[in-house]
């Protein structure tokens, strides 16, 4: 969390996990997802932030805290009801950015989030829609991202929605957010696997020089029984349309058909992962949910290990069980007892810090978007302290990268890298 101390919020057990009604109406709130092997996150109530794996691979737009509202690009995912029309799950469309200020159109948004997982609940009772949306990055070996969207019927009579994942996939640098975009964009090639949209561009463009790039940027998804999307749009243009923005785009206010079927391929567009599931209707009381794979993979990687993994509900609650219970082991190592549970709960997250900072380093969070990943050496010596309790192999390399960081004449070293 950040400076802008959010009101209403509360514990609600003893493991960390806090709740937090009308999230979204607190500014610059983000919270960060991440594992070992190099995935890193933050997310907002509504889905924005972004996702990477370090300075050259961005799998979404690199955000500063103030983008967090100035953007329209995030983690979308959208329904075009019968007789409503169209409607995000995370509440990225401009007629619900419109409604938020206290009007008939206002959604009831809640925020449950812990160690580190985060599920942000939003329900339209004129619509009669509730979808329940939560990601958290696997403590697994895997550089991916997981999204599971649940839309439950509220209401007394029958929903007919089409459901369509919208992830822009930005696929390079964060040095390219300024330095060649466009020309950028000119070497990807996006290709739609059976489950989801691949971009792989032919070149990383960047201060290393113009190399081959051996990335690929994944959005798979499935539905809550495996099945795949039934089309796609692949690129930004074709989803938002002639005059559309991602958050009023055409083909959701229209219901167009999709653009792309597996196996087509698009190359030198801003690609989207815009998957079109199959037509629900959704009967009063009932719901239904789909599984999102948003994955940085490396030159050898495929995604069919990833849909293996983590492709359906049962996939992605045992993930989500098991991540919670390593985080909880993590950090049973420092227990605090004051009497105080909100004051034990909150250190408990102190806890967590040094670990979030030796991985996201001086960078990678909206509020901390400068640097390239590197470590301050006072910052250095604070996490071994904390690392000393609760993981002493950790502890034992951090104090090599801290001594590296001293000088003979006294002038110690500012940044320290990997």
């Amino acid at each position: 969390m950040n400076h802008h101390t959010p009101e209403g919020w509360t514990f609600v057990d003893d493991q960390g996990t806090f709740r937090l009604p009308n999230a979204h109406r607190t500014s610059y709130l983000y919270f960060p997802l991440a594992n070992a092997a190099g995935m890193r996150s933050a997310i907002t109530p509504t889905g924005h932030g972004d996702i990477k794996a370090n300075q050259n691979s961005f799998l979404t737009l690199p955000v500063s805290v103030e983008d967090l509202h100035n953007t329209r690009s995030a983690r979308n995912f959208w329904v075009h009801a019968e007789g409503f029309g169209p409607w995000s799950a995370t509440g990225n469309s401009a007629a619900q950015v419109a409604g938020n200020f206290g009007t008939a159109e206002a959604e009831e948004v809640t925020l449950e989030a812990g160690f580190l997982w985060h599920s942000v609940t939003r329900e339209n009772r004129r619509l009669g829609l509730r979808a329940t949306v939560t990601n958290f990055v696997p403590s697994s070996q895997d550089r991916v991202e997981l999204m599971r969207i649940t839309l439950a019927n509220t209401g007394p009579a029958p929903l007919h929605l089409a459901p369509t994942a919208a992830i822009p996939i930005f696929g390079r640098s964060a040095d390219n957010l300024r330095d060649h975009r466009h020309v950028t964009s000119l070497l990807h090639r996006t290709v739609c696997h059976q489950h989801g949209v691949l971009v792989r561009p032919t070149l990383s463009f960047d201060e290393r020089g113009h190399l081959p790039n051996p990335t690929t940027y994944a959005v798979l998804g499935v539905d809550q029984d495996g099945q795949p999307p039934i089309g796609f749009f692949p690129t930004v243009e074709d989803f938002i349309g002639e005059g559309g923005t991602l958050d009023w785009p055409e083909a959701m206010v229209r219901a167009l058909p999709s653009t792309a079927g597996a196996g087509d391929r698009v190359d030198g567009y801003e690609a989207l992962g815009g998957l079109c599931f199959a037509q629900i209707t959704l009967q009063p009381g009932a719901s239904q949910s789909y599984v999102l794979i948003l994955g940085v993979l490396a030159e050898e990687e495929r995604p069919e290990p990833l849909l293996a993994a983590y492709g359906s509900q049962e996939r992605f609650d045992a993930w989500l069980d098991r991540t919670r219970a390593h985080w909880q082991r993590e950090l049973d190592a420092v227990a605090f007892r004051t009497g105080d549970p909100r004051f034990d709960g909150w250190m408990r997250w102190v806890s967590l810090q040094p670990t979030l900072r030796r991985w996201f380093g001086n960078s990678f969070l909206p509020y901390h978007d400068y640097g390239r990943g590197g470590r301050g050496w006072r910052d250095l010596w604070q996490d071994v302290l904390v690392l000393m309790l609760t993981s002493t192999e950790e502890a034992g390399d951090l104090l090599l990268s801290y001594f590296a960081g001293v000088r003979c004449d006294g002038s110690n070293a500012t940044i320290i890298g990997r």
